[in-house]
């Protein structure tokens, strides 16, 4: 096997007993178990669990912001609800198939490790600092009112945890990918439109 096939071997036998059994109960003696290696081959890649955990945090984290595209409004261009939706649906489709990471990501070893809550905490400070930038782009293009983006961007990130919470409750296949964007589709039209019938206002 080449050494980059063997790399990818360990993350991904890693990223399942993460996701199974969390960081602070996985091992490397599991790790090099689960993927039928010498503990001394882990070596050869990773100085410490706690690194082959931060790369799959990394990993994941540009994996995702790829899924991003910045939403045009020329007059050639889908609506900017609909490419909304299509950036959300992007983030929910990648984080279903890695559903191991998911739970590292919503159940991971918080209260268990320092550094490794530090880890998780910056990568949602990145995520919460993206949609916010996302926000203030809104502004400028006048498609978003001038709200506080800040207090917003955590309002998004709070509802998609939560219904990705749900999601990996859920077996997700390919044939069930039109709920994924009706959870999408809901989660735009609460920010777009709220919740109060037109013209109803709250003395």
């Amino acid at each position: 096997m080449e050494p980059r096939e063997r790399r990818i071997q360990l993350l991904e036998h890693a990223a399942r007993l993460f996701g199974d059994r969390g960081y602070y109960n996985t091992s490397i003696s599991d790790i090099v178990s689960s993927a039928d290696v010498a503990r001394g081959t882990f070596y050869l890649y990773f100085p410490n669990k706690r690194k082959i955990f931060e790369e799959l945090v990394d990993s994941l984290l540009l994996r995702l912001t790829s899924c991003i595209e910045t939403v045009e409004v020329d007059g050639d261009a889908r609506s900017p609800k609909d490419q909304l939706v299509d950036n959300l649906v992007r983030v929910f489709v990648l984080l279903c198939e890695e559903r191991h990471m998911l739970s590292i990501l919503l159940r991971g070893a918080v209260g268990l490790d320092q550094e490794i809550d530090d880890k998780l905490q910056d990568f949602y400070r990145e995520i919460l600092e993206a949609i916010e930038s996302s926000l203030v782009l809104g502004q400028q293009m006048r498609l978003v009112r001038n709200v506080n983006a800040r207090m917003t961007a955590l309002a998004v990130l709070g509802a998609v945890k939560e219904t990705l919470h749900g999601l990996l409750n859920t077996e997700y296949s390919l044939e069930s990918e039109h709920e994924i964007r009706q959870h999408a589709v809901n989660i735009i039209d609460i920010f777009s439109v709220g919740v109060l019938l037109d013209g109803v206002t709250i003395p």
